[in-house]
This record gives C-alpha cells, sequence and structure tokens, in this order.
C-alpha cells in the first residue's frame, strides 16, 4: 500500500469512527431527552446485575436456580415495560426500583413474587402512576407469604374486585349464636376451611385487600362450595347456618 492509499484508508476510517461517535451519542442524548422502554429494560437490567452479583448461594442447584431467575426476571421486566404506551415512559424512580430489585433477591423461587415485583418497577416507569406508587408495596409485597400471593393474583385472573368470604355460626339453644369459624375463604381445597384465614387477616392488615360482611354478592352460586363442604356435611345442619 503506497502513502496515498494509506492515507486514503486512515481517512475513511475516521469518517467511518466519526460517524458511530456521532450516532451512539445521538442515541444517548435520545435516551437521555425521551427514554424508550429498550433503553429503560437494558439499564434496570444492569442492576439487577449488580444487585445480584455479589448474592452468595449454595450448591450448583441454587446457582442454576439463580441464574435462570435473573433471566427471567429480567425478561419479565422488559415484557412489562413494552406495555406502557411509549409518550408516558419515564425514568423509574430509584427510591421504589433499588429497593424492589434488592428485595426480589430473595424471592427468586416463587413465580408469583417475581411477576410482583417486575409489574411494581414497570409502574414506577408509567407517568401515568405517579400518584400511586409508593416505596410502601416494596415492604408490602415483603410481609406477604405465598398462599397470600396466590389469593391476589385470584383477583387478576377472575378479573373481578370482589370474592365471597363466610363466617360460620354456631346457634345455641341456650347462649344464642357464637361464631364458630371466621374468615373462611375457600380455593383450591373445599375440606380445609381454615386454610387462608390467617392470610386475609394479614392482607387486610397490610390494606392489600377489604373484609367485608355487611355486602354479599348476589350471586348465590358463589356460596354453594360453603355449604357443600365436607366441614358443614358433618356438621348438625340443624345448629348451623352462614
Amino acid at each position: 500500500m503506497d502513502e496515498k492509499d494509506k492515507q486514503l484508508c486512515e481517512t475513511t476510517f475516521a469518517v467511518e469512527s466519526a460517524k458511530q461517535a456521532a450516532k451512539l451519542g445521538k442515541d444517548v442524548a435520545s435516551d437521555i431527552i425521551r427514554p424508550t422502554s429498550k433503553s429503560i429494560g437494558e439499564n434496570i437490567g444492569l442492576l439487577v446485575d449488580g444487585v445480584f452479583g455479589w448474592l452468595g448461594v449454595w450448591g450448583k442447584k441454587q446457582k442454576i436456580k439463580q441464574d435462570k431467575y435473573i433471566n427471567d426476571f429480567k425478561n419479565t421486566l422488559v415484557d412489562e415495560i413494552e406495555k406502557v404506551p411509549p409518550e408516558h415512559l419515564k425514568e423509574p424512580e430509584m427510591y421504589v426500583v433499588g429497593p424492589a430489585i434488592e428485595a426480589s433477591k430473595y424471592y427468586y423461587e416463587e413465580a408469583q413474587f417475581k411477576e410482583m415485583f417486575a409489574k411494581l418497577i414497570a409502574a414506577s416507569c408509567d407517568d401515568r402512576d405517579n400518584d400511586k406508587i409508593s416505596p410502601y408495596f416494596v415492604e408490602a409485597i415483603k410481609q406477604i407469604s405465598h398462599k397470600e400471593a396466590m389469593i391476589l393474583t385470584l383477583f387478576r385472573d377472575k378479573k373481578t374486585s370482589a370474592l365471597p368470604i363466610v363466617n360460620y355460626r354456631l346457634i345455641l339453644k341456650t347462649i344464642g349464636e357464637k361464631y364458630y369459624e371466621k374468615y373462611v375463604f375457600i380455593h383450591d381445597n373445599p375440606d380445609n376451611i381454615r386454610k387462608y384465614s390467617d392470610s386475609l387477616i394479614n392482607l387486610q392488615r397490610l390494606g392489600l385487600v377489604s373484609l367485608d360482611f355487611q355486602n354479599w354478592l348476589t350471586d348465590n352460586n358463589f356460596y354453594q362450595i360453603y355449604k357443600d363442604n365436607v366441614f358443614l356435611k358433618t356438621q348438625n345442619k340443624k345448629y348451623l347456618k352462614i
């Protein structure tokens, strides 16, 4: 290659490098001015890597689980953020997204919690939810159990704002009525009426559900399972009523 060709090659290389630098600067500037779901998702993904990076795991099996969870969690985050219309995207509040990712690393074995944290982080990227998002929700998620998370998902899956709950009352000839079983919610096991009582009380304490015995669902079919379960059938129906 003679000197002239060498100079031409160097000039071409410099021009191409300048083009790439300009494009990179334009992309960065664009993300700063108006973030995209892709840029937000990538940045949060880096934060997830950083938070999870130092977490010690025990045994190869746990390490595999953790690695899979991190990938699934980042994919879920991107999917949720992409649901936000571009005109409503904003950079998430670090006081929400930071604690949410920090807390989520202890729940990588539970799919419900992964989804909850992902939806919370995505909501913090939506300017329509500015007045609804609070760090409190991170603490609330940390204080619920697997059973309680399942109850909350029922409202989404059934697309309803209300689910049936009953109290069983025992009628005695001498002292009248008294509660026999309270906060009975039957879902997956009709014979275990006490399974979710404590969970409902905790969800109400956290302000995530409201337990109301002054109103009821007008469709009596909702309550049929409470009348047909083994617990009620084994009692003397003459003295029990809902």
